[in-house]
């Protein structure tokens, strides 16, 4: 029979058991503290003793080299490494990288996925295996197989889901000697099934699928045959992809794209954007080197058009863009309605969205040299009209700064540059240059949120003369005055 003080010990062993149990259930967070491909410390190991909700961080930065066999991801987890330009996950061309496993849900961020796979093969960087994925702020290059050179989402008479945001595919291929290559960066199988691939403000670049005159979709191919494919494009740049045969930068087997807000830009072969049995729709405010297949007919399409893109480089950020030229159509050519816009382009934090009140297209945004303009103060009138004596001494020679039409006292570098135009040998005569690190003392100085050069008058003697200022080598403002 049980007593009262029996009862409270069986309830307090009751609780404790379900704190403990309550305990054992939490998120917890394993760090990976060496580039070893297995053991105590190494992914592979964090992997294996993950459970689902924990999440994966480094205390490491370099490349971790598989020499054994893929990573398998089998729990819903978040991979979070510290930046793609300082992490690298190599499949050292031997094996897949990672092999995400049916029916989890899992997160890969902050990583270069490189050198995975062989041919034959699906999934060279990921094998993305009836399940939901997001990719986000990595790189995935130099990835190859048969099929989906860098990732194969794969929803064959399932369901699979990935999203890449802030990533760049790049140099991931397909070559299927004994059957026909598709999807260099990513092909999305939705046959017999469901697939869907969301892609914003990521970058694929020179990605290509073929073999002879064989391959279909140099960076996505998309395929719902008998089945369900949706493909999501926003913000994006593709550039240089090629395809042996169709779709050098998308091709569309039978499912549903959706494009907006986004550069094509052709590679060696193939369209920009193919479509076989499928259907194509444009939101607007896209841009195409060529017709986009004639489906570019939206509000702010552009099609034919030369997007005017640098290389694939380093422009800011942990992945490489292509970055917008001076004198880009990409440029504010975005929907000026755009609600709401993402914070920043590809690179993230430090890159705006949106600058001056307009977005362009494409993954990068260009944040053009600021608009600088300098006025001439007194003494020196604005309209050229002054005349100062050459027994004045000195001619102090002012100018105020406007930074796209706004006042400035963040005055940056300058070159004062003295000519003659009249009255005497004329020509340049005098040069100075301000920088932050002049002193007050100096004949070329700046004082009140002011530029001030004092000209020597009597060294100049009779003549007229125009000083400029100029920034950035350019003349951005002039004052003209006579001396007698």
């Amino acid at each position: 029979m049980f007593n009262s003080h029996t009862c409270r010990i069986l309830f307090a062993t009751f609780l404790s058991a379900l704190c403990l149990i309550a305990l054992s259930t939490q998120a917890a967070t394993i760090t990976v503290i060496n580039t070893n491909d297995s053991g105590a410390g190494s992914l592979r190991q964090a992997l294996a003793d993950t459970n689902d909700g924990d999440t994966i961080d480094f205390a490491v930065t370099g490349t971790i080299t598989l020499t054994t066999d893929e990573l398998l991801v089998d729990k819903s987890i978040t991979i979070s490494g510290p930046g793609s330009d300082n992490l690298t996950v190599d499949g050292n061309h031997a094996s897949r990288v990672f092999h995400v496993s049916s029916g989890v849900t899992a997160t890969v961020a902050g990583l270069s996925i490189t050198n995975g796979g062989e041919v034959p093969g699906a999934g060279g960087g990921i094998y993305n295996d009836h399940s939901t994925l997001a990719i986000d702020h990595c790189t995935v290059s130099g990835n190859h197989g048969s099929v989906g050179g860098g990732v194969y989402n794969d929803g064959y008479s399932g369901t699979a889901t990935l999203t890449v945001t802030n990533s760049t595919f790049s140099g991931n291929s397909v070559a299927a000697p004994y059957s026909v290559g598709s999807g260099g960066g990513i092909y999305n199988n939705g046959s017999y099934g469901s697939a869907t691939l969301t892609v914003a403000n990521s970058t694929f670049s020179g990605n290509s699928a073929g073999y002879l005159d064989y391959g279909w979709g140099g960076a996505i191919y998309n395929d719902g045959s008998l089945g369900s494919a949706t493909l999501t494009l926003n913000n994006s740049t593709f550039s240089g992809n090629s395809a042996g045969y169709h779709g050098g930068g998308i091709y569309n087997g039978s499912g549903m794209v959706t494009i907006r807000h986004t550069i094509l830009n052709a590679g060696a072969w193939g369209e920009n954007l193919s479509n076989a049995y499928g259907s194509v729709s444009s939101l607007g405010y896209n841009l195409s080197s060529d017709n986009g297949g004639g489906f570019l007919t939206a509000t702010g399409d552009q099609i034919n058009t030369d997007p005017m893109l640098g290389p694939l480089q380093d422009n800011g950020g942990s992945t490489f863009t292509h970055e917008l030229l001076s004198g880009s159509p990409a440029i504010n050519a975005g929907d000026p309605s755009f609600t709401p816009p993402p914070d920043y382009d590809q690179r993230g934090p430090g890159f705006p969205r949106v600058v001056n009140g307009r977005i362009d297209i494409g993954a990068f945004e260009e944040v053009q040299a600021p608009i600088y303009a300098a006025q001439v103060q007194q003494p020196i009138n604005a309209d050229g009209t002054s005349v100062f004596s050459v027994r004045r001494g000195v001619v102090p020679v002012k100018f105020t700064l406007t930074q796209g039409g706004v006042a400035t006292c963040a005055l940056p570098s300058a070159t004062i540059a003295v000519t003659r135009t009249a009255g005497g040998t004329t020509g340049q005569i005098d040069e100075s240059v301000y920088s932050g690190s002049a002193d007050t003392g100096s004949n070329f100085r700046i004082d009140s949120c002011q530029y001030i050069y004092n000209l020597s008058a009597s060294a100049l003697g009779v003549g007229t003369y125009r000083v400029d200022i100029q920034i950035d080598s350019q003349v951005v403002g002039s004052g003209i005055f006579q001396l007698k």
